[in-house]
């Protein structure tokens, strides 16, 4: 009589132990998206703790002096609690497809890129099995990817390239190339305030039809999987939001017109959502 009592017991134990184990879901990741200047000690601290103590590695394939803003980007991740961090300089394709490469990246929880030239950096990873790795990381592993200057521009897909007259609201006047992709619903722009580059993000804002984010020097975004980000740094977020706005047909060089344009300036602290166009916190 005691049998079946014992095997009714013995497949409850399995069925809830089973339970209990955790399963590590795939899905999107983290974005800290920095635009120039310092970066905010409490922004770094977020990244670091997002990695959970995995590795992190410092990309400086932007840069023109590696050899300084490898180690110095190291020491300001050391500083907000790093432990596993090395810096990494990829100076072409051959190197972003070589093993070692693709080996270091495949197992990182975490990757930074250093500021300097965007269209330097996309034209040695673009493609590549390090760029593969990035986006893997990102948009499957729940990692974490980070930058700033040119590290923030590479980050949507719409890549801002730094040329053009900014002073004009021209159509066909700001030109772009295509970046990491990790962000495909919205346009970055960096040292926002600091250099003016409001005209040219308002162009491609309402020339795309996608949402724009301008970052300001000092000051960080910390971008989520459920696409809300919240504001760090002492400076301000511009976004533009042309959801319900109305554009009016541009020929090439013609001034643009639109309207019902919103418009969001965010500060420290604040968090705002970009499926909903608003402001949450």
């Amino acid at each position: 009589m005691k049998r079946p009592v014992c095997l009714i017991g013995m497949a409850l134990f399995l069925l809830f132990s089973h339970c209990d184990v955790p399963k590590q879901e795939s899905g999107r990741g983290h974005l800290l998206i920095v635009g120039g200047g310092d970066k905010p000690p409490d922004a770094l601290q977020e990244f670091v703790a997002l990695c959970q103590g995995g590795p992190i590695v410092v990309i400086t394939s932007a840069s023109a002096s590696p050899e300084s803003s490898g180690p110095d980007a190291v020491e300001l991740f050391r500083q907000a609690g790093a432990v596993r961090i090395s810096w990494l300089h990829i100076a072409g394709p051959d190197t972003a497809d070589s093993d070692s490469v693709a080996e270091q990246l495949a197992t990182a929880r975490g990757v930074f890129f250093t500021g300097g030239v965007q269209s330097r950096l996309m034209a040695r990873i673009r493609g590549t099995r390090a760029a593969q790795a990035i986006l893997q990381l990102y948009n499957h592993n729940r990692g974490i990817i980070g930058g700033t200057s040119a590290g923030a521009a590479v980050q949507s897909e719409i890549m801002i390239t730094g040329e053009g007259d900014f002073s004009i609201l021209t159509a066909d006047n700001i030109e772009t190339a295509t970046g990491l992709g990790l962000l495909t619903h919205c346009i970055i722009d960096q040292h926002f305030i600091a250099r003016q580059r409001q005209n040219r993000l308002l162009s491609l804002v309402i020339e795309k039809h996608l949402p724009g984010i301008g970052i300001d020097e000092d000051t960080a975004i910390l971008y989520r999987p459920d696409d809300t980000f919240r504001v760090y740094g002492s400076g301000s977020v511009v976004v533009y939001d042309p959801e319900k706005s109305r554009r009016f047909v541009s020929e090439p060089g013609e001034r643009l017109a639109a309207e019902n344009i919103r418009l969001a300036i965010l500060r420290a602290g604040q968090v705002y959502d970009l499926r909903k166009n608003r402001l949450i916190l």
